[in-house]
């Protein structure tokens, strides 16, 4: 048995929400004249119940992900597979869960079904690697659970949105981790400036990596352009940077990058070090799919890329490994499922998201070298 055969293709979406659930709704003439209490109540409970375990299965998934032993990892997701059989077992059984008012009864739904759709896909998953199910079979399963998902949280947003405007309701914590809400600064806000001279003043508190972040640059290029051994700073310390009072200059091997390119390669850079996410959209956390279009349609260009690896795999121009710009998405298989995308840089370095979060990598490397599946043009 092959190793990617075990590796879950980490499906795009912002929470695992599904297709609406006829749970039953109890009915009585207290709801009749629902008062916002009652609206606000009812979310709050459904929030307060579904978070705790929908941040259980995101660890779970973390945890395999890192499993390198092939039968131990089937073993985490049969007891995934349990976990989630059992919650909603207990589901069916909970009387506060079984009477909400109707509209959120409709998000649970949402939310249950997805639950659903998530244990079906990890028995998929698991007959895939037992020789059950054929690469072809699979990969149309996984592009199948990939589009549910995702069209199933735009409709969790959505209505969402509406309860909350309509019943001039608030929402706690957990349910804006439901939503992977985050507040977030402009993107398109302009970088601490660089001095006329191109350098900057190390102040108090200061780190390498916040001070790479001002000026879309890395730690490496930070450390290479200064030769520091470490990366320990002092207060007063005058550093060279990257001017950010315009677009970032093009990198040096590539003299003749669009506006559009500097944008998408300096704001993808200035992720660096957001955490991984399952599911994740906004730098609160990311899955790779997540970032690469976030990074389109944020960094100023306001370019909408599809949301799956897979549809974004479809979109653009073949381009050459040895044509390859800034800007261009970079995609890599497991097995024979591409299953993760980044965005190339230069000189062999590209920017994804691993389970550690937003890095870079190189493609020279071996391992990216042999699982290298392509790349896509996207900026004409």
């Amino acid at each position: 048995m092959k190793k990617e055969k075990l590796l879950v293709p980490f499906i795009a979406a912002s929470v695992l929400v599904g297709a609406s659930v006829t749970t039953p709704v109890f009915s009585h003439s207290a709801y009749a004249a629902s008062s916002v209490s009652v609206y606000q109540k009812d979310v709050n409970s459904l929030a307060d119940y579904y978070a705790p375990f929908y941040k259980t299965v995101e660890k779970k998934l973390k945890e395999i992900e890192g499993i390198k032993d092939d039968e131990k990892a089937l073993a985490a997701y049969d007891q995934l597979a349990d976990q989630i059989d059992q919650f909603l077992t207990k589901t069916d059984k909970n009387y506060a869960m079984n009477h909400l008012n109707s509209e959120a009864d409709q998000l649970q739904g949402y939310l249950y079904d997805s639950l659903i759709a998530l244990y079906n896909y990890i028995v998929d998953l698991e007959d895939y690697a037992y020789g059950d199910v054929s690469d072809a079979e699979f990969n149309k399963i996984s592009a199948n659970f990939e589009k549910e998902i995702n069209a199933y949280n735009t409709q969790f947003q959505q209505k969402a949105k509406s309860y909350k405007t309509k019943r001039k309701v608030t929402f706690n914590a957990n349910m804006s981790y439901l939503l992977d809400e985050d507040i977030q600064p402009s993107p398109t806000a302009p970088s601490t400036p660089a001095d006329s001279n191109g350098t900057y003043t190390v102040k108090k508190g200061d780190t390498l990596t916040a001070v790479a972040k001002k000026y879309g640059m890395t730690v490496a290029e930070l450390k290479k352009l200064n030769n520091l051994k470490t990366d320990a700073l002092k207060v007063g310390q005058v550093l060279k940077v990257k001017s950010t009072s315009a677009p970032s200059p093009a990198p040096a091997s590539q003299t003749s990058l669009s506006a559009k390119q500097q944008q998408i390669v300096s704001y993808a850079k200035t992720l660096i070090g957001k955490p991984y996410k399952y599911g994740g959209t906004t730098p609160k956390g990311f899955d790779v799919s997540g970032y690469t279009q976030y990074v389109y349609k944020n960094a100023g260009s306001n370019i909408s890329i599809p949301r799956t690896v897979a549809d974004q795999y479809k979109s653009g121009t073949d381009v050459k490994q040895n044509s390859l710009q800034a800007g261009d998405l970079v995609f890599f298989k497991n097995g024979k499922s591409v299953s993760v995308v980044g965005i190339y840089l230069d000189k062999q370095e590209f920017i994804y998201v691993s389970s550690k979060g937003v890095k870079t990598q190189s493609l020279s490397t071996a391992y990216w070298k042999n699982s290298y599946a392509g790349a896509k043009r996207i900026i004409k």
